[in-house]
């Protein structure tokens, strides 16, 4: 009997399917998941797909002359905005742009892609993981141990609702959380762990969640960058995300959702996120405050158009990162860069390189000024060296060496789902050059 590659959309089939169609794996049938996030894959998808031409239409030789790194107006396609102003016809005229129908059938979406059983759908990330810690019980001092590297809004989120944010150094190799300096940022006052899926890489959840077991810990995940990733969710007890347009899956604006399977927990998210409102119970409090955070209905349904998109792009992301790292080896292999490995476990929101910290700034202007080429570095500054009065008070002795480090050499390359084949050969026929140029080889 043939075996199957069944396309889920997830990190770890994405990679089974890109080794399918690359003909590294013989003899097995494609079979798509029914499911609305397969929507878009389901019509472009076919056992002989030619991932260069039938999805990125690749001329070699298509001159390039400037590479953008994110443009925005690029990260919406023209099929998506048809489909979006066709689904407004419909919303608009009824005037329910806050609460309506679409956010609920939203939300019964992701907790179906998720597997979680309960989804609630709030204005941003940010507010995803203040209403999380509030609902898992955060009190004002409580110590949340968390990386320096990511957004400033984890750290903001902390912050606002009381929490006081403790830095762990990361494995420099991932970018994440390393869970053996997680132990030694215990103390009697820690209460939480909030680890961060950094570009879209899936932290070691497993061994986190153990150490949280072992002492008694809560598990909160930043995945706001990490929707696609193959058990998301499986290891904390909440899960965050953002949809913002700048994400592998966005609305127009801003947005979020907390996942989790936990009823009590989601009771009191849904109360946190709406005024301390009873849950479906307009006006009467229960608890003392809550936030105006819960997603629109216009941006609802503006996400259940876009969701359709989310597995091709997660994909097309994939390619690209494979396709930078088998040919940007030659540059790893001489000692000259460092690559992420391509593994199961990412869904590629960013691609970062390593280079040599004396070199990265030259670098990226001489690609700019040579090459057209955009580069950039996420996040420029680190949470625990940010100029401020609690950083003054509290951090300006801490050191963490790895993330400290990797700061100092990362630098990202371009990297979304409408990025040309022939703006990548772009990009490394630059970092080539430009890199050889730097070493004097």
């Amino acid at each position: 009997m043939q075996k199957q590659v069944r396309v889920s959309g997830k990190s770890k089939e994405n990679m089974l399917l890109l080794k399918h169609l690359k003909g590294d794996v013989q003899g097995k049938e494609l079979v798509i998941e029914d499911s609305i996030v397969n929507e878009r894959w389901r019509q472009v998808l076919k056992e002989n797909t030619d991932i260069e031409n039938d999805l990125f239409n690749y001329q070699k030789n298509r001159e390039i002359s400037k590479v953008p790194f994110m443009p925005v107006d690029r990260l919406i396609t023209n099929d998506e905005v048809d489909d979006i102003l066709t689904a407004l016809t419909s919303v608009l005229p009824t005037g329910k742009f806050t609460s309506g129908s679409y956010l609920e059938k939203f939300e019964d979406v992701l907790s179906t892609y998720l597997h979680k059983r309960y989804v609630i759908a709030t204005s941003s990330g940010t507010d995803a993981i203040m209403i999380g810690l509030l609902a898992l019980g955060l009190n004002r001092g409580d110590e949340v141990i968390m990386p320096a590297n990511s957004f400033s809004a984890t750290e903001n989120a902390v912050l606002a609702v009381g929490g006081v944010p403790v830095y762990a150094d990361i494995t420099p190799q991932t970018f994440c959380l390393d869970p053996n300096k997680i132990e030694e940022a215990i103390t009697p006052y820690t209460k939480f762990i909030l680890p961060v899926h950094l570009y879209g890489k899936h932290s070691e959840m497993k061994q986190i969640r153990q150490i949280a077991n072992r002492y008694k810990l809560k598990v909160i995940e930043d995945a706001c960058q990490g929707i696609g990733l193959t058990d998301l969710g499986k290891y904390a007890d909440i899960t965050t995300l953002s949809f913002n347009p700048y994400k592998n899956f966005g609305v127009c604006g801003k947005a979020g959702a907390i996942a989790t399977d936990n009823e009590e927990l989601a009771k009191k998210c849904i109360q946190f996120s709406y005024h301390g409102f009873e849950v479906n119970v307009k006006n009467k409090k229960v608890i003392n405050f809550g936030f105006n955070s819960k997603m629109d209905n216009l941006q609802a349904a503006i996400g259940l158009e876009r969701i359709k998109h989310l597995s091709l792009n997660n994909f097309k992301r994939l390619f690209l990162a494979d396709r930078y790292i088998t040919q940007l080896a030659e540059l790893q292999n001489k000692g000259l860069i460092e690559l992420p490995e391509l593994s199961e476990d990412h869904v590629w929101h960013l691609f970062p390189i390593k280079v040599k910290a004396e070199d990265r700034t030259d670098i990226m202007t001489k690609l700019n000024e040579d090459y057209g080429v955009q580069t950039d570095i996420y996040y420029p500054v680190l949470s625990h060296m940010q100029n401020t009065p609690l950083v003054q008070d509290k951090y300006t002795k801490l050191q963490l060496v790895h993330t400290e480090k990797a700061h100092s050499q990362v630098l990202h390359l371009p990297l979304y789902p409408s990025f040309t084949l022939e703006e990548q050969d772009r990009v490394m026929e630059g970092l080539f050059s430009v890199i050889k140029q730097k070493a004097g080889v």
